[in-house]
């Protein structure tokens, strides 16, 4: 198996990604690295931004990704995903046009919240992806008996400014900063009145290496890929070595 990763969105976000895949196939027993998925990383940087487009300020973002998506598949992958939530709102075109199957992050979230025994979820996401409530189809076919919430609109604004604070330098101040991305994720997450969807993969960054996230924290859309590419490569590996014994 082969998978593409369009990533850049963001940068950190994406070697955090790679960084969760390796370690978990590592600890569930790799020690070679032939041991480890076949992947190709695009850190996309120069493709406009997913949410500007979907807010109506900024150019459209989707020809880049399915030029990338068209590029894996010359290059032989398997599978594509995208290490961006709110690009999701145009996975079916992108993988449409350009012949590739991708992994669906908002499906693999909304299969986490089913097992979690909620049924109310706030869901901390970037502006675009709010005002098209991405989330709602996957849910709609996956748990439809789940109510999705989101933050007041001063919450969001804070939301937002903590996606935007991960990019930069901002994200390296301590916690006990109160400036820090960390510490205002922190209390955002501890106000919430229901188990919470970290539905952007730049949330993640704000609590940096931390293994453990806070209790409230319901599904973390990174790690919810990462789980997802490393599930697809040993049912990968499986299907080739029950090939290989008919």
């Amino acid at each position: 198996m082969k998978i593409g990763v369009i990533g850049g969105n963001g940068v950190a976000a994406t070697n955090r990604l790679c960084d969760m895949i390796e370690r978990k196939v590592t600890q569930s027993g790799a020690f070679r690295d032939a041991h480890h998925p076949e992947m190709i990383v695009w850190q996309a940087t120069s493709v406009p931004s997913r949410s500007m487009f979907l807010e109506g300020r900024g150019p459209d973002w989707r020809p880049d990704y399915i030029r990338i998506a068209k590029e894996f598949k010359r290059l032989g992958c398997d599978t594509g995903c995208m290490c961006c939530n709110t690009a999701h709102y145009a996975i079916s075109e992108i993988a449409n046009e350009s012949g590739l199957p991708f992994i669906n992050l908002l499906d693999e979230v909304a299969e986490i919240c089913k097992k979690t025994g909620a049924r109310q979820f706030d869901l901390f996401c970037s502006d675009g992806a709010r005002k098209f409530n991405i989330y709602r189809e996957a849910f709609k076919r996956i748990f439809p008996e789940a109510d999705i919430l989101y933050p007041s609109e001063e919450k969001q604004r804070l939301v937002t400014k903590v996606i935007c604070d991960v990019k930069s330098k901002s994200r390296f101040l301590p916690s006990s900063d109160a400036a820090s991305p960390r510490d205002l994720l922190s209390k955002l997450v501890n106000s919430a009145q229901h188990p919470v969807i970290l539905g952007c993969t730049d949330l993640r960054m704000a609590f940096g290496s931390a293994e453990v996230l806070p209790s409230n924290i319901a599904v973390d859309s990174l790690e919810a890929l990462a789980d997802a590419v490393v599930r697809r490569f040993r049912e990968s590996k499986l299907s080739v070595s029950t090939s290989s014994m008919t």
